[in-house]
């Protein structure tokens, strides 16, 4: 069980590289929106970031059933790979969202009211 834990760790740590990947991604956007570039590079980053989110999803959903399975397995629960890939899905959604944010802004502008 002990080899277990170690690929729990390992994947947990892998799962923290996937975010910070995704975090440079997300600079590289924010970048383009000051910056011309082509696009065929805006389109790749963003494909990237489409399959990182999924990725690190997905990697998180692993790691939280992986520990609940250990626990089944031996009695005893892992609650840090746990926590920490429920914060690190939180953080990619919060990150996901404020780029979607600031995309609408740039592209559709911004104004006070309700206005007619």
């Amino acid at each position: 069980m002990l080899a277990f834990r170690r690929i729990l760790a390992f994947s947990s740590r892998i799962h923290s590289y996937l975010l910070a990947l995704y975090l440079f991604f997300a600079m590289l956007f924010v970048m383009f929106l000051y910056y011309p570039v082509s696009e065929d590079l805006v389109s790749f980053v963003t494909t990237a970031e489409m399959l990182l989110g999924w990725t690190i999803i997905l990697e998180g959903g692993w790691l939280i059933l992986a520990s609940i399975y250990q626990f089944f397995y031996s009695r005893v629960m892992c609650l840090q790979p746990i926590l920490m890939s429920a914060l690190r899905i939180a953080v990619y959604f919060v990150i996901s969202m404020v780029l979607d944010m600031i995309n609408m802004m740039i592209l559709g502008g911004f104004s006070f009211g309700g206005g007619a």
